[in-house]
């Protein structure tokens, strides 16, 4: 039992400290739903929500063989409108994606979070 209040403490204490370096670094935190829209298909979700989390609530089969984790490039999307709403690239996204894809504004679907509205393309080769 004490474990468990151990970890609530520290929970609450994270998001009080995220907080606190929101404020002082004066970034602008988004809030409510975004439009993400895939083709034809748009999706309202909460800011903050990756791309590939709204392809899966879309019922879009968009690949992602290693799961999310940024190890494959399978779920590699274009954006076509909006990429000032997306995270920006890490280091690893910029890695599995290469120069050439990372120019042309491909991002990874696992990794890129939408914060304001969005329209993105899937490769062709890419789906199934």
């Amino acid at each position: 039992m004490a474990s468990r209040d151990k970890i609530k403490r520290l929970l609450k204490r994270s998001r009080s400290l995220a907080r606190q370096l929101r404020k002082s670094t004066n970034e602008k935190i988004p809030e409510g739903p975004v439009i993400v829209e895939f083709g034809n298909q748009k999706i309202q979700v909460p800011a903050h929500t990756t791309l590939l989390e709204a392809a899966i609530r879309l019922e879009l089969d968009l690949d992602h063989f290693c799961g999310g984790n940024c190890s494959c490039g399978s779920c590699r999307i274009q954006v076509l409108r909006g990429g000032e709403h997306l995270s920006p690239p890490r280091p690893n996204e910029q890695m599995v994606l290469g120069p050439e894809a990372e120019e042309k504004g491909d991002r990874l679907a696992c990794q890129a979070r939408a914060t304001g509205p969005v329209s993105i393309g899937i490769p062709d080769f890419f789906m199934v």
